[in-house]
């Protein structure tokens, strides 16, 4: 990642805080070193739309912790995962994800215990996989499966969605652009 921010870490449920929020979930978006987090992931994910070509059900699927529902929805997931290096030429920096939570969560917060043992079940879900966009997107599904409890609410994901740059694809962009290494 650390493209953007440290603490922009890829996936929804690490940005999960201690307090439950109103939408029943345990993350309290009102809190401002989260919004930050989500600033940075929002300005990650613009850069990954126009990368991969992402769709808006591609995003919405990301953000809803949904399954993608395309192949530029799983390589939308592999580009966030990649820009976040929680995943380096196809193998999965489990530490470093871990980390990330613990950065925003705190090291012994009940997010980063469970993403602990939650990340060491969904290494078994990629065993063997060779395909960059089919790892990545299985990888964050088996997370987002086992995690659902620290999700974004509909209305945040719906807003993260508004924000990208959907009208910047056009469809008769350069052929090297269109997929760069998807």
């Amino acid at each position: 990642m650390i493209l953007l921010n440290v603490f922009a870490v890829v996936l929804p449920c690490v940005l999960a805080s201690r307090t439950r929020g109103s939408s029943g979930t345990l993350v309290d978006f009102t809190d401002p070193k989260v919004q930050g987090h989500l600033d940075a992931l929002v300005r990650m994910a613009q850069s990954c739309v126009i990368k991969v070509r992402a769709t808006p059900k591609d995003v919405r699927a990301y953000f809803t912790n949904s399954s993608p529902v395309s192949r530029s929805g799983q390589c939308f997931a592999t580009c966030m995962l990649e820009q976040s290096d929680i995943i380096n030429h196809g193998k999965v920096n489990r530490d470093l994800l871990v980390h990330l939570a613990g950065l925003v969560n705190g090291k012994n917060s009940r997010v980063v215990r469970k993403l602990n043992s939650v990340s060491r079940l969904c290494l078994d879900s990629i065993s063997g996989m060779t395909d960059r966009c089919q790892l990545a997107s299985t990888y964050n599904d088996c997370l987002n499966e086992n995690m659902i409890e620290f999700a974004f609410p509909l209305d945040i994901a719906e807003e993260a969605v508004r924000k990208m740059p959907f009208h910047l694809i056009q469809p008769n962009l350069p052929q090297e652009m269109k997929h760069p290494n998807y």
